[in-house]
């Protein structure tokens, strides 16, 4: 087993556990909040009473997670968003389970269609102007796929912002994310007529959005993921 060579002693790794664990419970209690910079590695370290080695190597960790932002050069900060935190388990859970684009819009359909709900109770004029200016990026970037994903991808993500969720909307804007980056779902996906098609239904979500009507939102939700649902095991079927 050619891995054990690259175990560690415990110690060290229970010492950078709790470096994490520290950090952590400052943010939850508020002590730190996203967008703050943390102190210099040789005055953090002090204050922790641990060796810049073990910092570092918790600070990093920390940043795998999506929980900080360490630039080379710039101080370390607290994220204020914390879809990464959520996608980075996501990437894992792929690549270990194999998981298909199918699954993927299942779980996107049981949570999306709530979220319209919600987003037509809660939408305020600067959610609508915002869902608004990325319908409208879609309509211009109907000849061009890659845009138009894009666009629409930015159209379902302004939706999910005015649900006012952040758990949700992490949760699906991660999801979105994994199916944004697919290099099958962007080459392969999307007609023009599939476009027109489901810009058609998007316009339907936002007139109900606008409306406040959020039986007819869920129910245009609906209709736009069960269209793009049917599309993706049309594809499935022809590979």
């Amino acid at each position: 087993m050619k891995y054990l060579d690259k175990i560690q002693p415990l110690e060290k790794f229970v010492l950078i556990d709790k470096i994490i664990e520290k950090i952590e419970t400052l943010i939850a209690s508020g002590d730190l909040k996203p967008g703050d910079f943390l102190p210099g590695e040789r005055i953090l370290a002090e204050k922790l009473g641990v060796s810049r080695t073990s910092l570092r190597q918790a600070l990093k960790a920390l940043n795998v997670m999506g929980v900080l932002e360490i630039a080379p050069g710039k101080k370390t900060y607290i994220k204020d968003s914390f879809a990464d935190i959520l996608l980075n388990p996501f990437k894992f859970i792929k690549a270990v389970h194999s998981i298909k684009i199918k699954e993927l819009f299942e779980a996107r359909c049981v949570l999306e269609e709530s979220l319209v709900q919600m987003a037509a109770g809660k939408a305020e004029r600067h959610h609508i102007e915002k869902i608004r200016s990325y319908l409208n990026d879609s309509e211009r970037n109907l000849d061009n796929k890659k845009d138009f994903i894009y666009s629409e991808f930015l159209f379902h993500q302004s939706i999910f912002e005015a649900a006012d969720n952040k758990i949700l909307t992490a949760v699906m804007n991660s999801l979105n994310e994994m199916l944004l980056v697919l290099e099958k779902y962007e080459k392969d996906y999307l007609d023009i007529q599939d476009r027109k098609k489901s810009l058609a239904q998007h316009k339907e979500i936002y007139d109900a959005i606008i409306k406040k009507d959020q039986d007819q939102a869920r129910k245009s939700m609906h209709t736009h993921l069960k269209y793009m649902e049917d599309r993706l095991k049309k594809m499935e079927i022809r590979d």
